[in-house]
């Protein structure tokens, strides 16, 4: 199931599918090479994460990335990713190996961008900031940003095409070394600027619609 999930997760990150889009269960399954059973079930957890819309008369769409909902989903980060930076601060006083998980995390993005892995950028983008969440230590913070975590890996996704892979590492370079030096202020900064930009530097909307555009899509 998770499988199924993750690869409709990693086609629509990777442009394949793109926001908006007509979801037809068979022509999913068909590429999966899956029955339909276990494709209706990733759609169901999918559109319980708000990734996948079921609206009437248009039927099931992927999620858009318009300006607006992207403000919206980027505010509710920064202000749970700001709790958990502080929180994290407190708690390393008395762990100094806290922030191991993070530092791992690093390392893997600077080589997944060395080989330009786009997506494992994206996913490595995202998984940056739940370890972050987690090791907050506050579970309640954690399950209000899990559910954000696969629509972020999705707009991380499309905005590798749009934003150098060195860029993307060299800010969370930026947000390690704030918190290895315990400076709340400098970690808030950089956290602002490396949420805030994906709707600031990116034009998702344009983005998609030249994809289209160049692609030889299948009518709805």
């Amino acid at each position: 199931m998770d499988q199924v999930v993750d690869a409709i997760v990693e086609a629509t990150a990777t442009g394949v599918f793109l926001p908006g889009d007509r979801i037809v269960e068979a022509e999913i399954a068909r590429s999966l090479n899956v029955s339909r059973v276990p494709v209706r079930e990733a759609l169901r957890i999918l559109e319980s994460q708000g990734i996948v819309v079921n609206t009437r008369y248009r039927g099931m769409r992927l999620m858009d990335v318009g300006v607006e909902r992207l403000e919206k989903i980027l505010k509710v980060r920064l202000a749970l990713e700001t709790l958990a930076a502080r929180e994290v601060l407190e708690k390393m006083r008395d762990d100094p190996d806290l922030l191991r998980p993070l530092e791992k995390v690093v390392a893997d993005l600077h080589a997944a961008a060395r080989r330009k892995d786009a997506y494992e950028v994206a996913r490595l983008d995202a998984e940056f900031h739940r370890v972050l969440c987690d090791i907050s230590g506050n579970e309640i913070l954690l399950q209000l940003w899990e559910p954000l975590s696969r629509q972020l890996t999705i707009i991380f996704g499309l905005s590798t095409f749009q934003k150098e892979l060195a860029s993307i590492v060299s800010e969370h370079d930026s947000l390690l070394e704030s918190l290895t030096e315990g400076d709340m202020n400098a970690t808030e900064k950089a956290m602002k600027v490396h949420i805030l930009d994906y709707t600031q530097a990116i034009d998702y909307e344009g983005f998609v619609e030249r994809l289209r555009q160049l692609e030889t899509r299948s009518p709805d």
